[in-house]
């Protein structure tokens, strides 16, 4: 079988900044949880599974699929181009999105418009995460989108060592190379300043506090904006 449009979520134990913070708790959830189970909501994907490495750590991270019902496939820690690939090459996918597991308010309404933006304009690739095109989302909202033919144009011709540790890198030093274009975020989130990823404890603890005043793991990106929102202080 032939998916349209196959998620990866790339999801490691290891963590020099933050430790295991993979399975640090949001609410009575995992960080991963909420990752799994908000990708699950996009209508746009039709196969999600989980890319993680060989390493013993991350049997937790199978463990951790399993119990959310969805698949997964091991490979290198450190050439992860090569790990994304191969998931990809084992599910036949005509597009694939890969979805960072440090963003745990990843919202399944903007994964959605992506892959539309992205279809409609035939692009090779396109994103919703990065801020050097301009489209004004808050950080850990979105993921990227590509063509199977980009992902492996990328597997062949990227040689340097942070190409392979990086999966997009390549496309980011050959933007020449490639059809793209972006979505720009809607008016109520649109607040390139705002930060929801996870990388710190810094970063941890603001997230709880922003549970702690209502952020729940089935809330949308306006509702995490808005009351994100009133706890800025100027």
């Amino acid at each position: 079988m032939k998916f349209q449009n196959l998620g990866i979520i790339q999801a490691r134990i290891g963590s020099k900044r933050l430790k295991n913070k993979m399975v640090l708790r949001l609410d009575s959830h995992r960080i991963l949880d909420w990752v799994i189970k908000r990708c699950k909501l996009s209508k746009s994907i039709d196969k999600l599974v989980i890319a993680t490495s060989t390493k013993t750590n991350d049997d937790l991270i199978c463990h951790i699929a399993n119990e959310n019902e969805i698949e997964f496939f091991r490979g290198s820690e450190n050439d992860v181009l090569k790990r994304f690939y191969l998931t990809y090459k084992k599910y036949n996918s005509s597009n694939v999105t890969r979805i960072c597991a440090d963003n745990p308010f990843i919202d399944p309404i903007e994964l959605d418009k992506l892959y539309d933006f992205f279809i409609k304009n035939s692009l090779d690739y396109s994103c919703n995460h990065q801020q050097k095109f301009k489209n004004k989302y808050p950080d850990g909202f979105g993921a990227e989108i590509f063509t199977s033919e980009a992902l492996n144009k990328i597997n062949e011709k990227a040689f340097l060592s942070h190409h392979r540790e990086h999966v997009t890198s390549y496309i980011y030093d050959n933007l020449n190379e490639f059809k793209i274009s972006t979505p720009v975020a809607s008016e109520k989130i649109n607040f390139p300043k705002l930060k929801f990823d996870i990388d710190t404890s810094h970063d941890y603890n603001y997230l709880k506090k922003l549970v702690e005043k209502g952020v729940h793991i089935n809330s949308s990106a306006e509702d995490i904006v808005s009351i994100a929102k009133k706890l800025i202080t100027y």
